[in-house]
């Protein structure tokens, strides 16, 4: 999730090139005058409302400019996000990433396999589910398909009102 107050909410769907977006509209605001809240998933005490992956919905109840500000998401197709998330968590297994005191707990516990509820979880999170009210009530939220994300880039930075700049290919699963 990125909030660029009184301009733009981004509804970062997991697996669906949420890093990439979120460097490309940091660096791009950084420094810039720019005011930015990025989600964290870090489990900062105290942080506040704003989490990484959280839904229109939630955060509609929290921003007050909500109705006048531009939303938006991409959109991958499910099978795709599973296969991404898959291939994650082998390549987080595979380094050991769960014996890291950095690693969050619950995360840690998809890793070791405890987590036994993990997969259907993420199968409920749908784009829907991230971009729509509870009686699947439109929330404005524009959607951009994964694969054309790059083409559409110069345009999203244009109705966020933030400046030019690259998006990078930061996760290449």
């Amino acid at each position: 999730m990125i909030y660029l107050p009184h301009r733009a909410v981004f509804i970062h769907i997991p697996r669906t090139a949420g890093n990439s977006v979120t460097s490309a509209i940091a660096s791009a605001c950084a420094g810039k005058g720019v005011d930015i809240i990025l989600g964290s998933n870090a489990g900062i005490k105290n942080w506040g409302s704003f989490h990484r992956h959280m839904t229109a919905n939630k955060l509609k109840e929290i921003i007050d400019e909500w109705d006048d500000i531009y939303k938006f998401a991409v959109n991958r197709p499910m099978e795709d996000r599973v296969q991404s998330a898959a291939r994650l968590i082998e390549r987080d297994v595979r380094n050991k990433v769960h014996e890291k005191p950095s690693c969050p707990e619950p995360w840690r516990r998809v890793l070791k396999g405890e987590d036994k509820e993990y997969w259907k979880s993420f199968m409920q999170q749908t784009t829907e589910w991230y971009t729509q009210g509870g009686s699947s009530e439109d929330l404005g939220v524009e959607l951009f398909n994964f694969s054309e994300i790059n083409n559409k880039w110069h345009e999203i930075c244009d109705k966020c009102k933030t400046p030019q700049c690259y998006l990078p290919r930061l996760n290449k699963g």
